[in-house]
């Protein structure tokens, strides 16, 4: 998943980002399962931090989402919100006011006691512009308060207070009705001031929290080692430890695997997939992933300023051959913008389909028969991963109707500077939202108020902000869907963006390990990790 990035609301630059995922666990007591010995896998590169505030890595946020529980989690299968240190939560009648109700007796791993000032202060100090979090505006930014605490105008985070120990009370700045499914990202869980403010121990590297695993060692690009929580409230893991090894070289890590020394890689190289998939010593894993790689198109700059010239770059584009051959089987043609783990996710919402003849037609009706008159334009892409095969592949497709495109490739830095500010003309973004709900991956690309943030096709449609804005209001969860399915038509038909290719998680692991399982957002579920002796 080291290939997504996301340009993110409120920040200057683009940022690596992971919506990260728990498993579910049960609350009748600790429920108790035999565990059994260690499950190692493989990382290509140390984790950015352990703090929840500031981890922003895809490595380092499948640790952390292991060390801490938030007011709620993710399902792993489903990605639907489930209660965890929240055991419910009351929402009023506009959607502007959460109370949640803690469950008592849940603790930190160094046996104090986690309440809803903890909350307050974990949130507080998230959003302080001292910490930098990459992460916590973008949460947190409904909350009463929080742009003005990220500001620095004020040092209190207002929309958040403790009204005893075991009630927190949210309030939010304007009605947002999926307020809760942004909760389950690890920048909202709870961290101890006690550990925090311990100057004897680097919090970010040896942190303090409420979850399955605590840490037991890391030591620098060579391993992180977890050990299981026995303090934890919820359903014990399924193995005593679990070591992450930092081993760069894709290839190498799947020498390790073969060789018996690491039970899972999580990445691999692409043009091993084919041998992987076939070998029977190792199990091969791929499933979906909630991510979308689109072609964006400036819809401020002509010829793409056009509502029916962007339609026949989205019926030229064989989005089958982008996924199969140009990916090679690791991402699924897109039917919509929104992926199709995400609860809510409309099947076949996207009106193109391959189809020549409809691209031909469509640049004879705005004026451009055969391509004639039509400029060339530069299609610009980040220079890593699949990127650079993949733009090849549309130019070459976009040719064959009359479309010249010139490609160009970044470097990560400058392309998401450029495209932030409105200087590329067409260009190829993927997206991942910070939850698994319909709302993140609509409101932060399509309404307008998002323009020079999130919105980096400077699209603006007053239905589609009308339709965003009633869903968030909305409090009635099938109502909400159905407007928030209106609205991703109603884009669909400007195509500001045309969705080509749904993400797809491909990883290996040893025949040892029993019970394999991922998050649609790339987590291995550490919890849920089953393995049997070697």
């Amino acid at each position: 998943m080291g290939i997504l990035r996301k340009h993110r609301t409120a920040l200057a630059g683009a940022v690596l980002i992971m919506a990260l995922f728990a498993a579910a666990a049960v609350f009748s007591g600790c429920n108790e399962q035999q565990a059994l010995g260690t499950f190692t896998y493989a990382e290509a590169s140390d984790p950015s931090s352990l703090d929840p505030a500031l981890v922003d890595d895809t490595v380092g946020g499948n640790i952390v989402r292991y060390l801490f529980d938030g007011l709620v989690r993710y399902d792993p299968q489903t990605s639907e919100v489930q209660p965890a240190v929240a055991s419910s939560w009351d929402v009023n009648s506009d959607a502007t006011e959460f109370t949640f109700h803690l469950r008592s007796g849940i603790k930190f791993s160094d046996g104090t006691s986690v309440t809803a000032n903890d909350f307050v202060y974990s949130w507080t100090r998230a959003l302080s512009p001292a910490m930098e979090s990459s992460t916590a505006s973008a949460i947190f930014q409904p909350v009463k308060g929080a742009s003005a605490l990220a500001a620095g105008e004020t040092d209190m985070l207002s929309g958040v207070q403790a009204v005893d120990d075991q009630t927190l009370k949210v309030t939010l700045e304007y009605p947002m009705a999926d307020f809760v499914s942004l909760l389950g990202h690890p920048v909202a869980s709870p961290v101890s001031k006690k550990a925090v403010e311990d100057t004897t121990v680097k919090f970010a590297e040896l942190p303090t929290g409420n979850g399955a695993f605590r840490v037991k060692e890391w030591t620098h690009d060579n391993q992180v080692v977890l050990e299981k929580n026995p303090d934890y409230y919820g359903t014990t893991a399924s193995v005593d430890q679990v070591v992450t090894k930092i081993i760069p070289e894709p290839s190498t890590a799947v020498a390790e695997l073969k060789a018996g020394n690491v039970d899972a890689v999580r990445t691999i190289p692409p043009a091993q997939i084919e041998g992987l998939r076939s070998d029977s010593s190792i199990k091969y894993y791929q499933g979906a992933a909630d991510a979308v790689r689109l072609l964006g198109f400036n819809t401020t700059m002509a010829p793409l300023d056009n509502a029916m010239v962007r339609q026949a770059f989205a019926y030229a584009i064989d989005t089958d051959v982008l996924a199969n051959k140009v990916l090679m089987g690791t991402g699924t043609p897109a039917d919509g913008y929104v992926p199709t783990q995400v609860p809510g996710h409309q099947d076949d919402a996207t009106p193109y389909s391959y189809d020549q003849e409809k691209a031909r037609g469509l640049l004879t009706e705005a004026g451009y028969p055969g391509g004639s008159g039509l400029p060339p334009i530069t299609l610009t892409y980040p220079g890593v991963g699949p990127a650079a095969d993949m733009a090849q592949a549309i130019q070459s497709q976009l040719k064959q109707v009359g479309i010249n495109v010139e490609i160009s490739g970044l470097d990560e830095g400058v392309f998401f500077e450029q495209m932030g500010g409105g200087m590329l003309p067409l260009f190829i973004v993927s997206w991942q939202a910070d939850a698994p709900n319909l709302d993140g991956y609509l409101f932060p690309l399509f309404d307008s108020e998002n323009i020079g943030a999130t919105d980096v096709f400077m699209y603006k449609n007053t239905e589609v902000d009308d339709l965003l804005g009633r869903a968030r209001s909305t409090t009635d969860l099938g109502e909400r869907t159905n407007l928030y399915n209106e609205s991703e038509r109603a884009v669909l038909k400007d195509v500001p963006a045309f969705p080509m290719v749904f993400g797809q998680e491909n990883m290996v692991y040893a025949p040892r390990v029993t019970k394999f399982m991922v998050s649609p957002l790339g987590d291995i579920v550490l919890d849920e990790v089953t393995v049997s002796s070697k």
